[in-house]
Order: C-alpha cells, then structure tokens, then sequence
C-alpha cells in the first residue's frame, strides 16, 4: 500500500508541476561556495543508487565543494548500497552523511554508506546501526560467511575514515543501534546538527577529501529531492508488481489475440508488459526465471489451440510459479510467494475459461453469410435434379441443383448441404 500511495502521490506532483502557470527553475542560489545535496528519505535502492550516481556527477560539474547526502532510510539492497559506496569513494567530491531530520535513522544499508563517507553528521534525535544482513542461508555456515564478511567490510569502510571500526563491525555482529551523542562519544559520527546552518558551520574547517579544510563561509546547503519520475520509477521497480504485471499483461494479450477487435485487452496489455520491462531494467534478475514465465505463456497459448481437459494450463501455472519464484533471488528482492502462486492461479483460471469460451463459440452455428443456410430445411417449389430448380428456404427462393443428380419434384423436403455462389445443392429429408 505504501508503494502504491508513494505512486498516487508523484503523478499527483507531476501534474501540478506542468499545470502550474509560470513555473519555472528554481531561483538563483546565494553567492558563496556551492554545497549540492540530496534527500534520500526512502529504501536504498537501484533507482536510488542511478539517482545518488547522477547527483554526484551534477554537483561536480557545478563546481560544488561539499556534497551532503540527508539519509533516512532503513535499508536496502545489498547490490545498490555498494554501487553508491563505490560512487562515494570514486567522487573527488567531499560527501557528508548527514542523519536527519530528528527521529531519522541510518539503518542496515544506510549504516555502510554512513561508514563510506567522509563526514558522518546526526541529528540530535536520530540513530545509526543495525546492519546485519539478510541471509539467504538456513542460519548454518553460509548465513556466518555472509555475516562475517558485511562485518569486515564496514570495519573496513570506517577504518578507512578514522573511525572506530569495532563499533561499526558490532553494528553487523550484534545488531548495536546508536544514538547521535552515543555515535560522536564512540568516534562512529564527527558532529551533531539540527538544521542545515549548523551543519555547514561545525563543517567549516574540517578536513575534507585528501585533508583539503572545508571552506563553507557564506555557503547555503541545496538538498534536493527524488525527481517524480524517479519515484514512479522506484515503485515500478518492485519484484512483486514486476511479476504481476508481466502475467496480466500477457494474459491481457493472449486475450486480444483470440478475441481479435475487442482493443481495450490489447492497450492494457501492451502497458504492463512495458511496466514490466521498465522494471526488469533496473532490477537484477534471472534469465531462468524469465525463460519458465515465457513457456508458460507458450503453453497457456497451446491449451487455447488445442482446448484440452487442462494439462497443457496446468503445467503453465507451474512454470509462472516457477519464473516467479526465481526471477530474483537477491536477498531483499525476493517476490512473495503467496503473491506469485495466486497470480498464477488467477492467470491459469482465467485461461481455461478463455478456452472454454472458445469451444462454446466453434460449436455455435453462423448466423450470418452463405453458411448460416447449410442444414437448413425447405420444400421444392420446382423440379430440382441435375438440372437447377427451385427451392423455398429460410423465407426466400434459391436456385437449388441436387448433389446426385435425382430429381426431387415440388413440395418435397430437402436439406441444404452446399452453398457454391447463389446455387444451393440439396438433399431429400424427412426433416420438418
């Protein structure tokens, strides 16, 4: 519900921007040093790591001193919390992580990025720590291998900062959660500060990237939030609303495809299958898991073809099972099980109904055209044989011929068994 609230929200953002008159780039900053930031006030994510990525080349290139990252996050992926360490420690840039506002935190992922920055700076009322990671193991030795080494590679990152890298290695070891003053008095953050002004005034002075004193006189802090169609984006970009739109949208298609002219089926499923690839752009996934949901679209489409007793729908359910549960295996990214079975089902039921609807409509006989007369019955009206004659059907006189070559004379009943251009060709019935 909260991804769908967040998606409501930035498409509501978006239409007021582009319906407010006059709207415009912000005002020209204030003269002095330039200090970028962004709000990473949400999950670390890939969609977050490409934003993180672009803000720090942008920053750079404004000529920025100081590039300041807002965090409140309770984690994240493991995958997009090293991309953006990477990009910290890869930018010339001097990056502070700044924990705020009051009540925010510094979770899990948020934790390894705190320790790869430069600066660590809390509000009064927030919190570091937390970091242990999820385990994709049964709690034997592979669960301790990956404890261990999230718990090297944080003591790492803070050793590398001159911070106490014990504290932070009990952050992955012992799940130990710290206050902004219990974080300063155990050298895991420099400063505390409440608002923006304070921060680029305890910042002042301190040594930088490569020891360079910051020189913040005189410098306004511009933090920027996720633009909206990153937002949209960062909602999209769910395993479980990847896997959902990925089914209805072939379902929608194959629809389209055996109802040809009902147009609505083909828009929509067009829409979710580019959701979908919007998705699985950003998010890493398998290709197994994208191979079984394909065989269960072939084998979907076959029982349509072949209208069976279910086999051939069965075994797609089993194969969308499969791709779903599959399709990412990422610790943290996996699809819910409950959601992907019941796609699945919904998916197959839908699919034999279509089937059955099929078959209904292949045994309904045409009520309109040339054959619509095949099978029906009518008297003679004059002699028909090999020679053409008439006959009376369906309230109209037809010029009949008799497949044979008997004559049938008038009055008698006849069944039509052949339409060839406006002849019909008729047999004698005993038929009323």
């Amino acid at each position: 519900m909260r991804r769908f609230r967040t998606l409501i929200t930035a498409l509501a953002a978006a239409a007021g921007l582009l319906a407010t008159p006059g709207a415009g780039p912000p005002p020209a900053m204030a003269s002095g040093p330039v200090v970028r930031g962004v709000d990473l006030a949400t999950e670390v994510t890939p969609v977050s790591a490409r934003w993180i990525h672009r803000a720090l080349d942008d920053a750079r290139d404004a000529g920025a001193r100081l590039f300041v990252i807002r965090m409140d996050t309770p984690g994240g992926l493991d995958s997009s919390m090293r991309a953006i360490v990477r990009d910290i420690s890869s930018s010339p840039l001097t990056v502070a992580v700044w924990v705020a506002p009051d009540g925010a935190r510094a979770a899990s992922a948020g934790a390894y990025i705190a320790a790869a920055s430069d600066v660590v700076a809390m509000a009064p009322g927030s919190n570091i720590g937390s970091a242990t990671p999820v385990a994709g193991g049964s709690g034997g030795d592979l669960d301790r291998k990956i404890v261990n080494d999230a718990a090297a590679y944080i003591a790492a990152l803070a050793g590398d900062h001159g911070r106490d890298a014990a504290t932070y290695r009990r952050m992955v070891t012992h799940q130990l959660n710290l206050t902004a003053r219990d974080a300063v008095r155990r050298d895991v953050a420099e400063v505390i500060a409440r608002t923006p002004g304070e921060l680029l005034a305890r910042l002042d002075g301190m040594p930088g990237k490569g020891g360079v004193p910051l020189r913040l006189d005189g410098a306004t802090l511009r933090i920027d939030g996720m633009p909206w169609h990153l937002r949209v984006l960062d909602v999209i970009a769910d395993p479980n609303l990847v896997f959902l739109f990925f089914s209805l949208g072939i379902l929608a298609l194959g629809w389209e495809v055996f109802h040809p002219g009902a147009v609505v089926p083909g828009v929509v499923g067009a829409i979710l299958l580019i959701l979908a690839l919007f998705g699985l752009s950003i998010l890493p996934f398998d290709w197994a898991g994208i191979a079984f949901m394909l065989l269960a679209a072939a084998l979907f489409a076959a029982e349509v073809h072949v209208a069976g007793v279910g086999f051939l729908a069965a075994g797609g359910v089993a194969s969308l099972v499969l791709g779903g549960l599959i399709l990412f295996d990422e610790p943290g990214l996996e699809s819910s099980s409950p959601a992907v079975i019941g796609t699945a089902a919904g998916v197959g039921i839908a699919v034999v109904a279509l089937v059955r609807t099929a078959a209904r409509v292949r045994h309904i006989a045409p009520a309109s055209g040339d054959a619509a007369l095949v099978g029906m019955v009518g008297r003679v009206r004059s002699e028909v044989g090999a020679a053409p004659g008439q006959v009376f059907v369906n309230g109209e006189l037809w010029r009949a011929r008799t497949g044979d070559g008997r004559t049938l004379g008038p009055g008698e009943r006849v069944r039509v068994v052949k339409m060839d251009e406006l002849t019909l060709t008729v047999e004698p019935t005993e038929e009323e």
